[in-house]
């Protein structure tokens, strides 16, 4: 009987963390199709009316689909860069005997810790020379190499705990050092290849900062950048500002309802064999 209660008691409180979590992100779904003036009047609760100009409004305003298609080519070049080169670095810091492997692994639980706007400065002086700066070239680079520290480290952790014996296999059968990471290594990881790919997608759909610091065409800028631009400039219409919110995002959201349960199997996974 106690033991009853005691889960009741544990799905309740779960269920009201749930509630309160999901609940700011409802309302800014639910503000996003009310009038300006009731969204004033009342930030909170449902709408009076249903206002279903606010969308095509907001999306033409904020020039989102150009936006849109900014951050899609910057997330699916990026996501396959580090997948590739990311992914090779960390087979070779797992699985690789050579001198200096210590040091790279030290080098990059460094890099983690040191806040990005800190080389920013610096950066923007070196791509300015190169030729680097508004272009979408230059902020790839960046995205890419942002991305380098966490991801490897993550990657590496879990390929540590794939047995060596597995690879060495492959290569009594006849396979070289590549072949045992593409037909042994990358099926076993495919989960932690997954997730990897889902927070790098996260991480540079929402990247403000580095977008708004490196490029200066329009034309050129992603998502997150439009929804501040449009916050600045239209600051007054409450009912536009939270549509803004949602247009943003949406694919976020849409994205983890399709892969959570990939999303959890790398978590899991990682945990276990690092």
């Amino acid at each position: 009987m106690r033991s009853k209660i005691y889960t009741g008691l544990i799905y309740l409180f779960l269920t009201f963390m749930m509630l309160f979590s999901a609940y700011p992100l409802l309302q800014v779904y639910l503000n996003s199709f009310r009038a300006d003036v009731d969204v004033k009047l009342r930030p909170i609760g449902f709408p009076a009316r249903i206002v279903l100009n606010n969308y095509p409004e907001t999306w033409a305003i904020g020039g989102y689909a150009r936006a849109y298609l900014n951050s899609l080519i910057n997330c699916i070049i990026v996501i396959a860069l580090v997948l590739v080169f990311v992914g090779l670095a960390a087979y070779a810091l797992s699985k690789i005997e050579f001198k200096g492997r210590d040091f790279f692994v030290a080098y990059f639980f460094v890099a983690i810790s040191l806040p990005g706007f800190l080389h920013i400065v610096p950066n923007y002086f070196v791509f300015g020379m190169l030729g680097l700066t508004d272009t979408r070239t230059g902020l790839i680079i960046l995205y890419f190499a942002m991305q380098i520290p966490f991801n490897l480290l993550l990657l590496r952790t879990f390929l540590t705990g794939i047995p060596r014996e597995i690879e060495e296999a492959a290569k009594i059968d006849g396979c070289n050092e590549l072949n045992a990471f593409m037909r042994i290594t990358v099926p076993v990881a495919k989960p932690i290849f997954m997730m990897v790919a889902l927070l790098v997608f996260v991480s540079i759909w929402n990247e403000y900062l580095w977008a708004q610091t490196f490029i200066m065409t329009e034309s050129l800028k992603p998502v997150a950048t439009r929804f501040v631009k449009f916050v600045g400039e239209f600051s007054s219409n409450m009912a536009r500002i939270y549509t803004a919110s949602a247009i943003t995002i949406t694919p976020i959201i849409v994205l983890y309802l399709a892969f959570n349960r990939r999303f959890i199997e790398g978590m899991t996974s990682g945990s276990v064999k690092g």
